[in-house]
């Protein structure tokens, strides 16, 4: 070969040659400032290798270090010593190995481009955690991520050599770790807040509908009671704290011939007697808190004023009750007139019936009271004998005879009382009632019977309590009663044997609860317990010649007087017939 380039050389001319070494000058010239550039470059990529904050590693086929520059030391944790020849193996997290070995084996194998994400065994920096993220359960990082990218060299010098460049991702790595647990937390949360709105939406939905059937069943009910407040007989009148009527049903525009429109916002003090409107308007409120609570609940008598001015007997009832912290009140009236004339035309009919047992009774007592007025008769007949036998005298005696003639005007006297008596008792005529001493009312009673008693031999017992107030009853009728339970208690004793000793008690007193008792008892052989249950029955007796309305006449007296009627009998023990008479009775109803 360099025989042949000696004879090339030989056979070039001066001029070739000096035109060869020329370009070979040239050529050499380039090569230098080739080189020159290569080295200042060479140096300034070294320079940046050296002093840039991404890690520079240099790794041999099984991984150890070859070189690697202050960052790469920094983020291994390697500051001062070298790290030459040393395993990045043994600084990466075991976990992470596996992918480590299989990165390095795919990059010697295929020698492509690979990037790889691994955790570092000792790390540069602790990332630390908010105290709100801590709070919620997420804890600090204890490794140094990083994020691999490798190019590789191969020469016949060094053989493979893979060069990797090393990111520190720690800090994006943390925060993409808090942006998922957050979004973990958020997901979690809104899912909770999810059930909890279907939840409450169910619940909704079921209150809603809870709402729509108690909705619907209000509906049912207004109309309910709608139609039996428009179809009640009675009248029903609502008013305010100040006595203006609120509701009206239709009953009230048929009592008292107002038209609702005519009636609704108006004072209820329309509907009452124009004598007496002013007294309601300036006493209203002290009427509504006193009277009232008093007669809450029960039916009270009042006088109502119908549009064209008559007066109507209205029975009222009324009840308070609360709305929206207003106060209201609801009337129930009734008219009462033809309750009223009812009664009258009972009290009528009672009247007569008690004036025909009236007549009956005295009848029974017939010859007793004849024999009561027989004897001032007979005595007046002596009397005036008497008179005459001192009249032949000669002088007579007017002194005596004066004695004589005072003595017979008492027994005159006495059978006029007597006359006078009956003819009260049996005389007809309307209930009349007034105060009256019931101890008085009882004695008239024990004249009128006397004879009766003195003749079938019965001890007469009485105790009559002093200072009883008055009743306000009809004497008459009450009378009536009085003698029927006598004559009972003398028939019943009538039955006893003559030897057996016949008593009779007249008791009067006054109860705790301020009601008049009187007691008429006697020893007879009483009533039997089959006859006790139908006593008060009309038209039942246990006489052979009773009608059976004496003790049924009583009971409805008393009745009318707001009194009753009781018994107690023991068979041979005798029986105790007592009733009731209020002391006074209030018959305005409101005053």
């Amino acid at each position: 070969m360099q025989t042949i380039l000696t004879n090339t050389f030989a056979n070039l001319s001066n001029a070739d040659l000096q035109q060869l070494l020329t370009e070979q000058q040239q050529q050499h010239l380039q090569l230098s400032l080739e080189h020159e550039a290569l080295t200042k470059s060479h140096d300034h990529y070294a320079h940046i290798h050296y002093y840039s904050g991404i890690g520079y590693l240099t790794l041999d086929q099984q991984g150890a270090i070859l070189n690697a520059n202050p960052a790469a030391k920094q983020l291994l944790g390697y500051f001062n010593g070298c790290l030459n020849n040393k395993k990045l193996a043994d600084f990466i997290y075991p976990e992470d190995l596996n992918d480590f070995y299989l990165f390095i084996q795919t990059v010697t194998t295929h020698q492509t481009n690979q990037r790889l994400s691994l955790r570092l065994n000792s790390p540069a920096h602790t990332q630390k955690l908010p105290t709100t993220l801590k709070t919620a359960g997420m804890q600090n990082n204890e490794f140094t991520y990083i994020e691999c990218q490798h190019t590789f060299n191969k020469n016949q010098a060094n053989g493979l050599q893979i060069h990797l460049a090393v990111h520190d991702i720690t800090e994006h790595k943390t925060a993409q770790e808090h942006i998922n647990f957050l979004n973990e937390q958020l997901n979690k949360k809104v899912l909770a807040q999810s059930g909890e709105l279907i939840a409450s939406s169910h619940k909704l939905l079921k209150k809603v509908a809870e709402l729509e059937q108690s909705k619907h069943l209000l509906l049912e009910r207004e109309a309910r009671l709608n139609s039996i407040f428009n179809a009640a007989i009675e009248g029903i009148i609502t008013i305010d704290a100040i006595g203006n009527i609120v509701a009206i049903n239709a009953s009230v525009t048929h009592i008292f011939g107002y038209e609702q429109q005519e009636l609704v916002g108006k004072n209820f003090i329309k509907l009452m007697p124009q004598a007496k409107t002013k007294l309601y308007a300036r006493y209203f409120k002290q009427h509504l808190t006193l009277h009232i609570p008093k007669v809450a609940g029960r039916i009270t008598e009042i006088k109502g004023e119908h549009k064209n001015g008559t007066l109507i007997p209205i029975d009222l009832s009324v009840s308070a009750f609360a709305l929206d912290n207003q106060h209201y009140y609801t009337g129930i009236v009734r008219d009462a007139s033809l309750r009223k004339a009812q009664e009258q035309q009972d009290k009528a009919l009672l009247d007569e019936l008690a004036h025909v047992t009236r007549v009956g009774l005295m009848g029974e007592m017939a010859s007793g009271i004849a024999h009561e007025i027989n004897q001032p008769l007979s005595a007046i007949t002596s009397y005036t004998q008497a008179c005459l036998n001192f009249m032949q005298n000669d002088p007579p005696d007017l002194e005596q005879l004066a004695k004589i003639l005072l003595k017979t005007q008492q027994q005159a006297l006495n059978a006029g009382q007597i006359i006078h008596r009956m003819r009260d008792f049996v005389k007809f005529k309307t209930i009349h009632r007034s105060a009256v001493d019931i101890n008085n009312l009882i004695q008239i009673c024990i004249d009128l019977c006397g004879a009766d008693l003195k003749h079938n031999n019965i001890v007469q017992r009485y105790e009559l309590s002093e200072d009883l107030p008055p009743v306000n009853i009809d004497g008459v009728q009450i009378q009536q009663v009085l003698i029927n339970l006598i004559r009972n208690a003398v028939d019943a004793l009538k039955t006893l044997p003559p030897t057996s000793r016949r008593h009779l008690s007249i008791q009067s007193t006054l109860n705790d609860k301020q009601v008049i008792e009187i007691r008429v008892k006697d020893n007879g052989p009483g009533i039997a317990d089959p006859d006790q249950k139908k006593l008060l029955t009309p038209f039942f007796t246990t006489k052979a010649d009773g009608m059976g309305m004496g003790l049924s006449i009583c009971h409805s007296i008393l009745k009318a007087h707001d009194g009753t009627l009781h018994f107690n009998s023991l068979v041979n023990k005798g029986t105790t017939f007592y009733f009731t008479l209020p002391v006074r009775k209030n018959h305005d109803g409101y005053k």
